[in-house]
């Protein structure tokens, strides 16, 4: 093996040999999804399916996919690609993370001791302490 890996993505475009009802159908059996998933790969957006593979992987992914009725494409993956996790590096979040902050106490507030507080479980609960009187 030459070292160079490789990446398979699709778009949910067909090659026209079968109707789309009968290409989704034929993709659902050879990865063995749910139609949901399949509806969704179909969608036109780019997916990736195998990455960071050997060339003689992607070559069978491929074949597969044709078989099947859908065009893929292969590309390989630099050295920087893979040092990095991608060719190029997509912000996939929908928000920024928020960073929280919490305030300490002010200075000279009394703060309770957490030590003393008791707790709603009954394992928490202090244990009352029989004291029996010597018989006298």
């Amino acid at each position: 093996m030459n070292g160079e890996l490789f990446r398979v993505a699709f778009r949910g475009i067909t090659t026209g040999e079968y109707d789309l009802a009968n290409t989704k159908e034929r993709f659902q059996k050879l990865f063995r999804l749910q139609p949901e998933k399949v509806e969704r790969l179909f969608s036109g957006k780019e997916f990736i399916i195998k990455d960071k593979v050997s060339e003689e992987v992607a070559m069978h992914f491929a074949i597969r996919l044709a078989e099947a009725g859908c065009e893929c494409y292969i590309e390989a993956l630099s050295a920087d690609a893979i040092a990095f996790g991608g060719a190029e590096f997509k912000e996939r979040r929908r928000t920024k993370r928020r960073i929280q902050f919490r305030r300490g106490p002010r200075q000279g507030a009394k703060v309770p001791d957490r030590r003393e507080l008791v707790g709603r479980r009954k394992s928490d609960q202090p244990v009352p302490v029989e004291t029996r009187r010597a018989a006298s």
